[in-house]
């Protein structure tokens, strides 16, 4: 093993979880971040007794991450979600409909036609179609099922949670058990039944003072102190390994590594490696990053007429509303709020409706959803609490073609033994995805 240490690019949660499991393999590395902080989107704030996350404001933890997070010291920090996490709704028609994820659940509930309730039902019977070209969330669940529940069911979950646009993601990339059920039992609800036990196990979790607390403890246990303020501009070949150039506190620096990590949004590691490989430059600069921007609400707790007893509600695009759906923070975390009061977490923009950055100043598009959110709960007075904060490139978009630039990785690692490429973006943009791929990384290394 080299006695340099590993160069690790980027203090986000995907560079300080893999700097802290080298730590524990005995390791030696170095974090290089372009800024002055650590935790990239984990970000936490606190306002009028409010706590705010603008970023990832939960975590689904399975007794391994639990695990985890006891050996990191955090096991007084974690705050367990309420029994009303597991009430999930969408909004049709200016109204809430309570849905579960069970497809034969929603049979009893208003919120999808009957046309569609029997697509549902019959989906079993359906005959799977000969393997094809990729395809598209819409064009899989439209074929499987029918356009409504495309738009009505599988566009608000998947806004939910990568702030996308179905039409383009690749299902094969997002919700690739699908059709791999497709494939097995010839059916997705067959294969949900047949696999129903294994969806559970994960509790929902947060941490007190906001998720940036993982970060901020992941920072606190690395030996090495990260090197702030060094931004990277480029990585070129040496003769034992790499030389990473960067302007570290506005003086040129370079760092010799026989292995180095790239561990920064894509477009932020297409320019870093440009001039080394343009060919895996081209399609990691080419992942769309969409514009969003996270609203945080305090109401009085009298001013909801009944309570909501839910995780949050989530908006079909084709309800042409201004946001895509909200997180009802303080009643799955009663601490993240103070006595009395309500906290909602509103999502904006994304795949298809960042152009509302464009279209409307920042105040007026506040006012339209804060507006939607009181007419849709039925609220009786305004916010007492708001704040706004908006990520100009927010989650990286997993759309149809996005397998080519998995390949285009694993061959660039391939020619360029001891250079990784680690991101959300090839390893996953939930949080445990991240953690369980530094901790198998670093075993790698160690064998090596």
């Amino acid at each position: 093993m080299s006695e340099q240490p590993v160069l690790i690019i980027g203090a986000g949660i995907a560079g300080l979880s893999i700097a802290y499991e080298l730590q524990q393999q005995q390791i030696p590395y170095l974090v290089l971040e372009a800024s002055d902080h650590t935790g990239g989107v984990m970000k936490s704030l606190q306002e009028n007794g409010f706590e705010l996350d603008a970023g990832a404001n939960t975590i689904a933890a399975s007794p391994e991450m639990l695990a985890f997070f006891h050996q990191l010291g955090l096991t007084d920090e974690i705050l367990q979600a309420t029994a009303a996490s597991k009430h999930r709704f969408l909004v049709r028609n200016n109204q809430l409909h309570a849905v579960s994820p069970h497809p034969f659940k929603i049979m009893g509930s208003p919120y999808l036609s009957r046309g569609s309730k029997w697509r549902l039902f019959t989906e079993r019977f359906r005959k799977a179609a000969p393997a094809a070209a990729e395809e598209t969330v819409t064009d899989f669940v439209s074929r499987r099922f029918n356009r409504e529940i495309a738009d009505y069911v599988f566009d608000p979950v998947l806004s939910g949670i990568y702030a996308g646009n179905p039409d383009r993601m690749s299902i094969a990339e997002v919700l690739p058990v699908l059709p791999q059920w497709e494939r097995e039992y010839g059916s997705v609800t067959k294969g949900l039944m047949k696999n129903k036990g294994a969806m559970g196990g994960r509790k929902i979790i947060s941490f007190k003072g906001g998720n940036q607390v993982l970060t901020n403890r992941l920072q606190q246990l690395l030996t090495t102190p990260v090197r702030f303020n060094c931004k990277v501009t480029g990585i070129n070949k040496a003769n034992n390994g790499y030389v990473v150039n960067a302007v570290e506190n506005g003086a040129d620096a370079d760092f010799p590594a026989a292995r180095v990590v790239v561990t920064t949004p894509a477009y932020a590691a297409a320019e870093m490696i440009g001039a080394l490989d343009a060919a895996t430059a081209a399609p990691l600069k080419a992942i769309h990053y969409p514009r969003m921007g996270v609203l945080h609400l305090g109401f009085d707790a009298a001013a909801l007429p009944q309570p909501l007893d839910g995780f949050g509600f989530l908006v079909p695009h084709a309800e042409n509303m201004h946001f895509l759906g909200a997180i009802c923070n303080s009643a799955i975390f009663p601490e993240k709020a103070p006595a009395g009061k309500l906290l909602f977490t509103v999502f904006l923009g994304g795949a298809r409706q960042e152009q509302l950055f464009d279209e409307m100043d920042t105040n007026t598009l506040q006012q339209c959803v804060v507006a939607e959110i009181m007419a849709l709960l039925h609220l009786s007075a305004p916010p007492v609490m708001q704040r706004f904060s908006t990520w100009n490139k927010a989650i990286p978009q997993l759309n149809v073609g996005h397998a080519r630039l998995r390949n285009a990785v694993e061959d660039f690692e391939k020619k360029y033994p001891g250079l990784y490429i680690r991101g959300n973006y090839v390893q996953g943009v939930a949080i445990p995805a991240l953690l369980q791929s530094a901790a198998s990384f670093a075993a790698s290394l160690k064998k090596n």
